[in-house]
């Protein structure tokens, strides 16, 4: 049908998307708009491809039946509202656009009636359907002993003969047809690709199936085996699984999944692989570059064009090509003819003398044995995730701070996971000490560290720990042990401080450590009394702990993306990340842009680089401080809910000066909170609006310091927390308000967006005019302000110091 050009709200809805919309931009609407917008798609398609492959759904009200529930539920959820009529509501995937309190009305309409309909579907999520194809080229008895096995699973099956001999074909047939499974003949042998083509696509076309296994014709099939692969399998991270493992197919490491160890390839022979429904579609159909049998190249026995590889590791859509890896599950799976005779694949992995009597093959620490009445083995489920008796040193470099820092905060997070998980935590520290006198060695320890002698001598003393370092196992930490009560350390040490100084003491090992990288850019080895099996630095520090496995965790490239920002040496930074990526074991980021930073700066294999994420630990308040939110706040002259909050240092990265101008700008009597120390060049920042902090005017309160208690009840009244920074990692603030139910305001650069979903407006940092829009927006509109706050839930359990646990124990796993 043409295009409604009479109706002013469909004329509404082409016009946003002709401002706004990018020429081949992908729309879900309605097919007139086909005729106007090449990358229109119709709703008939939510059911095939996901939201995010969109970057605006256009919802018709009265056709809203015709989208996927599911799909139109996931939209509202991560999509942003751009645009609302008396008709259309239209979501965008990145575009953010205020809109004002009359077409909200239309938009609340839309989830009023997607809200009614979900409560009409309370139907429980749907398993995994799964169907079966089969390959046979003239093996008629290797077709009569695995299709039993493969029907007892009930599971749909379909067998595709690729042009066997008349009597051969005859013989498929009559089994095929006492088992009832539909057979389908292809009179010319085109290639084993073309068989599969035929036989996945068979599957592709009936949407109710969701996971297609391939088998060839010539397998013993474990029985719970689906049982399995669905507590493991998923469409976005594990699309590709087989149950078999293939020794001349290189393992690049094991992983617990499900509580079954299972092993990471990038590439898989053909006897059994298993898919979702959307990576067969991505990698089909196979290509043919030769026919017949066998391959008339290099003299190798089998039909086709390595149509394995094609399917795990060269297609442009291959699970390898994404960066990720063929989950193989061992022992669901074993090929009973290994031999070239009669053989369509030629991979010679395993041997089985007794062909009536199988062994199966048992995965990753579990033997193989055989038991009376031809019980199988299966694989054994792991335990719950646990380190017990791992030995950790963790760096002390930002731990011994008193003040805090991010890094501090990551690396206490870090211990008491580390802990809960079992672990041994030892920390490196590198304060003062004497050798000759105990006393003295506690009173140093605990002296102030920052108390300077002449540079000069200071050099002097640098220099010497050098020449130590460099005499081998003589430059050795040594475990601290506190005497007595000598020293009073109350009101000045924290007990996670005290806790961590009877760990490990190397007087200056991380000043040393760095001057000698500077000089002679080489690590420096550290020795310890006692084994370690992990050393984790919390930054990339040239440090290497004789026997231990290295972990680095990398929080951001900011002295590489923005060198104006920070003092650093970048030349030495660079050298520092590059020789931490290549002397670690596992890189863990704390973010999948910093991943992506490290990815785009170093030549590291990406599989190297797990992201944790970084957990919010402040505890939320319990219901009687709850109570006493506005009591509490009264101390700083603040009201629940009357007032903006930064937190963080007042540095150029945090762009504190361009929030200060758009606060400035606009008309509201809520006081602007900053919290966070004066850090390097904070007077460029703050400078010029010097007049916002006087006395008389009360536009902007600066709280350099307060306790985390105080912050706790900080983030819990405020209206809303503004973060305008350049660049981060991460991003603790925002994830520390969101865990608080506080609304954000912040930069649409970097981690952010990642870390903070849709509880926030996202602003360009660089725009004074845009951060003091937003500002407006959110302090007009107190429903958009609730709906953000509504939107923190999901986003404070995933960054929950459980979730942080579950990811580094897998990180760990991967490191040993």
């Amino acid at each position: 049908m043409p295009f409604p050009v009479a109706d002013e709200f469909w004329m509404q809805a082409r016009s946003f998307l002709e401002r706004y919309a990018k020429p081949l931009d992908a729309i879900l609407a309605p097919n007139e708009f086909l005729e106007f917008f090449a990358g229109t798609y119709h709703y008939n398609v939510a059911y095939v491809l996901p939201p995010r492959h969109f970057a605006f759904v256009v919802f018709h009200k009265a056709m809203v039946q015709e989208i996927e529930l599911p799909f139109s539920l996931e939209v509202v959820r991560s999509f942003q509202p751009v645009f609302a009529n008396e008709v259309f509501v239209i979501y965008a995937k990145d575009l953010t656009l205020g809109l004002n309190e009359e077409h909200q009305v239309h938009v609340d309409a839309l989830l009023e009636q997607l809200a009614f309909n979900e409560t009409q579907d309370r139907r429980p999520a749907p398993k995994p359907t799964y169907a079966i194809t089969v390959t046979t080229h003239n093996r008629p008895q290797s077709l009569e002993r695995s299709l039993p096995q493969l029907q007892a699973l009930q599971v749909p099956i379909v067998v595709v003969d690729d042009a066997s001999t008349l009597e051969n074909a005859q013989r498929n047939r009559q089994i095929a047809d006492q088992l009832q499974i539909p057979l389908i003949y292809i009179p010319d042998n085109r290639g084993l690709p073309h068989a599969m083509n035929v036989g996945i696509s068979y599957w592709l076309a009936d949407p109710d199936i969701t996971w297609i296994s391939y088998f060839q014709d010539d397998v013993d099939v474990e029985p719970d085996i689906f049982k399995i692969l669905e507590e493991i399998q998923d469409p976005q991270e594990r699309p590709l699984l087989a149950g078999r493992d293939a020794l001349e197919h290189p393992t690049v490491r094991t992983e617990d999944i499900a509580g079954y160890e299972v092993l990471l390839k990038r590439s898989m022979p053909g006897q059994h692989l298993h898919a979702h429904r959307d990576y067969w579609s991505g990698v089909l159909p196979i290509p043919t570059p030769y026919l017949g049998a066998p391959k008339p190249d290099k003299g190798k026995p089998g039909q086709g064009a390595d149509e394995d590889w094609w399917i795990t590791a060269w297609s442009p859509n291959s699970i390898a090509k994404r960066g990720g890896y063929v989950i193989c599950v061992p022992g669901l799976v074993k090929t009973f003819r290994t031999s070239a005779q009669d053989s369509t694949w030629g991979n010679i992995s395993e041997f089985t003398t007794e062909p009536e009597s199988v062994v199966y093959a048992a995965p990753v620490g579990v033997a193989a044995e055989k038991k009376e009445g031809g019980d199988r083995p299966k694989p054994r489920p792991k335990p719950e995730a646990n380190l017990d008796g791992l030995k950790v040193l963790v760096d002390g470099y930002n731990l011994e701070m008193t003040s805090g820092t991010g890094i501090k905060t990551y690396g206490t997070s870090l211990i008491q996971a580390l802990n809960s998980l079992g672990a041994n935590v030892d920390v490196l520290l590198s304060r003062n000490s004497s050798k000759i006198n105990k006393v003295l060695d506690e009173v140093l320890f605990f002296d102030d560290q920052t108390k300077r002698q002449s540079r000069f001598m200071e050099l002097v003393g640098v220099f010497k720990g050098i020449v130590k370092a460099s005499s081998g196992p003589l430059y050795r930490a040594k475990r601290r042990k506190i005497l007595t009560e000598l020293v009073i350390k109350q009101g000045r040490f924290s007990d996670d401080f005290l806790k961590y100084a009877e760990s490990f003491n190397l007087p200056q090992c991380y000043e040393i450590a760095n001057t000698a990288y500077k000089y002679l850019h080489r690590s420096t080895n550290i020795y310890l009394p006692e084994n370690i099996d992990i050393w984790h630095a919390t930054y990339p520090l040239p440090i290497a702990i004789q026997g231990a496995r290295k972990i680095t965790t990398m929080h951001d490239l900011i002295p590489l993306r923005l060198p104006y920002t920070t003092l650093d040496d970048k030349e030495i930074f660079y050298g520092k990340v590059k020789d931490s990526l290549k002397e670690s074991a596992v890189i863990i980021s704390v973010s999948e842009h910093t991943k992506k930073d490290l990815l785009t700066y170093f030549d590291v294999d990406p599989a190297k680089i797990i992201v944790t994420y970084q957990p919010t630990v402040l505890e939320p308040l319990d219901a009687e401080e709850e109570e006493n939110v506005d009591d509490y706040l009264k101390r700083f002259k603040l009201d629940q809910g009357q007032y903006i909050l930064f937190v963080g240092a007042i540095e150029p990265k945090k762009n504190v000066g361009r929030l200060l101008e758009a606060y400035a700008s606009i008309d509201t009597d809520m006081p602007l909170v900053i919290v966070g120390k004066k850090a390097w060049s904070w007077e460029g920042e703050i400078g010029k609006m010097q007049y916002l902090f006087e006395k008389d005017s009360q536009k902007v309160k600066m709280l350099e310091y307060v306790s985390t208690e105080s912050l706790r009840y900080l983030y819990r009244g405020a209206y809303c927390f503004v973060f305008p920074s350049l660049y981060e990692g991460f991003g603790l603030p925002p994830a520390e308000a969101i865990r608080f139910g506080c609304p954000v305001i912040t930069s649409k650069v970097s981690s952010l967006p990642e870390v903070c979903g849709n509880a926030a407006l996202y602003v360009d940092p660089y725009e004074v005019g845009d951060i003091k829009e937003k500002l407006e927006t959110i302090l007009s509109d107190v429903e958009l302000r609730n709906q953000l706050a509504a939107n923190t839930k999901p986003n404070a359990d995933y960054f929950s110091l459980e979730n942080y646990t579950k990811r580094l124990y897998k990180a760990y796993k991967a490191a040993l």
